[in-house]
């Protein structure tokens, strides 16, 4: 996190007053040579050869002793941050208030200038008691307004915006350019991990979540909290019932990642405005399903995709590297998403219903243990990055969830010819595989729709079935039709019931 100080963390009035008598002291004698201070009850006139005896010193108040030219009321009490204003600065409060916390507190000036543009950056608590950085577009000359045109000398410049994320050492100018990714919002507190009553909260929710995938679950998180920048498979949560707990573990992961994690609605995802998600590292879509083939097919491109078009209103589109994770959450089990039988990009859970008496009071609970939580999975094993671009194997992130969706994702034709072969084949044993050409299909089992034709079906079992074709001319018995042999190329299917005895081929006692 960034060593600069909030504004929120003392109030730079009281700072200056506290600690800087002796400056404002200083800009009184430069005008006036008469002039008294009290400390306490306790009043001592004052010469520019005494100053040194005043320095550091609190609570005090400086007044006048006589009729000015500098605007001082006579007898008239004034602070060292009053004269700090009215002399240094013109009467302008918000110079003086930003003067001191540049130069005396190590403070952010909160407006920085990216390419020609100016922003202020704004911190906003979420409901979680999470700040959240925002960039604000803003004007010059508000700025000049506020605080006097000098310090526009203050504002940060930078040449673009980019992304480096990084939840250990978090740098907010990477050669050059401002980076979006926000300093991580918690610090790790180490302790004996054999004491799971530090994080009891933390792994009953990643029990439940994950099931007998808790290994993977936590392997899940160590990559989002150490290596922010690797790709990861689409996390889908779904189930049709109430009370499950996939909001509760998405705000978990937002209470624990900050900034860097938003949740969106699933029309964002098809919005030509994207900055809403596109600088963020966990994206979260809650209670989603995705029927048209563009938001389906952007859906798996952000899975892998290296560089984002951010496009914002009011600002000139920019690229820059993009490293988020999906996670989406769903009350349709089987039809959140189309799922291709080929696709490896999906890790589909369905997450059971909580039981038990509630913890009306978990997120808390759940904050709490988040400094242990992180030191925990710190112990995890090292995560092996060699097995899959997206850390997870196919055969890993494999569920009947996931069978479910792909099943219903496929279209009628290929429902219906997967019947139909599973019905030949389990009424023709001896068989080991069929052969067959599409306009076979065809023939056999839609001679009378004309709504399907061969090349229709030839597609279905192309790209959809992805059955093998013999590509060299051969001889072959067509399985479907009982015609004679031919020469030519073809499909094959593989028999599941070949050679299966079933009880009423057994043998006799």
């Amino acid at each position: 996190m960034s060593s600069k100080k909030s504004w929120l963390e003392q109030n730079p009035v009281d700072y200056y007053n506290l600690n800087h008598s002796k400056d404002a002291l200083d800009l009184l004698l430069r005008k006036n040579k008469k002039l008294y201070i009290e400390k306490g009850n306790v009043v001592m006139k004052v010469s520019a050869t005494e100053t040194q005896i005043f320095m550091n010193n609190h609570g005090v108040y400086f007044f006048v002793e006589s009729e000015n030219s500098m605007g001082f009321l006579e007898g008239e009490k004034y602070s060292p941050f009053q004269i700090l204003v009215k002399l240094a600065f013109n009467n302008n409060f918000k110079s003086a208030f930003v003067y001191v916390g540049l130069n005396y507190m190590d403070m952010d000036f909160p407006y920085v200038r990216i390419g020609v543009k100016y922003f202020k950056s704004s911190n906003k608590i979420d409901r979680f008691g999470i700040d959240r950085e925002e960039l604000l577009i803003w004007s010059k000359e508000e700025i000049k307004q506020d605080y006097g045109k000098e310090m526009l000398a203050r504002v940060s410049v930078y040449d673009d915006f980019i992304i480096e994320p990084n939840n250990d050492k978090h740098k907010k100018a990477v050669r050059g350019f401002y980076n979006l990714y926000s300093p991580f919002p918690h610090k790790k507190i180490k302790y004996d991990i054999k004491d799971e009553s530090k994080i009891e909260w933390s792994l009953l929710l990643m029990r439940h979540i994950f099931g007998e995938g808790l290994e993977l679950g936590l392997r899940y998180l160590k990559v989002l909290y150490e290596h922010p920048k690797q790709a990861l498979p689409i996390l889908v949560l779904t189930s049709e019932e109430r009370s499950t707990g996939k909001s509760t573990f998405v705000d978990w992961l937002s209470i624990i990642f900050g900034g860097n994690m938003v949740i969106i609605n699933p029309q964002d995802i098809s919005s030509s405005f994207n900055s809403s998600y596109a600088t963020k590292n966990i994206i979260a879509i809650e209670e989603s399903r995705f029927d048209s083939v563009q938001a389906t097919e952007k859906l798996k491109a952000l899975a892998t995709q290296k560089t984002l078009l951010v496009n914002t209103k009011f600002v000139t589109p920019y690229n820059t590297p993009f490293y988020g994770k999906l996670i989406i959450t769903s009350n349709d089990e089987s039809k959140f998403s189309k799922v291709d039988e080929a696709e490896i990009r999906y890790w589909v859970r369905k997450v059971p219903t909580l039981e038990g008496k509630a913890n009306h009071n978990i997120l808390q609970d759940l904050r709490d243990e988040i400094p242990y939580f992180l030191h925990y999975l710190s112990k995890q094993k090292d995560v092996d990055f060699s097995k899959s671009r997206q850390v997870f194997t196919p055969e890993e992130i494999q569920t009947e969830a996931l069978s479910v969706v792909k099943s219903e994702s496929k279209e009628s034709l290929q429902k219906d010819i997967e019947i139909f072969l599973d019905d030949f084949c389990s009424n023709n044993e001896h068989i080991p595989e069929l052969h067959f050409i599409p306009i076979d299909i065809k023939n056999a089992w839609f001679s009378h729709n004309n709504s399907i034709s061969a090349n229709y079906v030839t597609k279905i079992i192309k790209d959809k079935m992805r059955l093998r074709r013999v590509d060299t001319r051969s001889r072959y018995e067509p399985s479907l039709t009982g015609e004679a042999s031919k020469i030519g190329m073809y499909y094959t299917y593989e028999n599941k019931y070949y050679n299966q005895v079933t009880e009423s081929d057994e043998e006799p006692f």
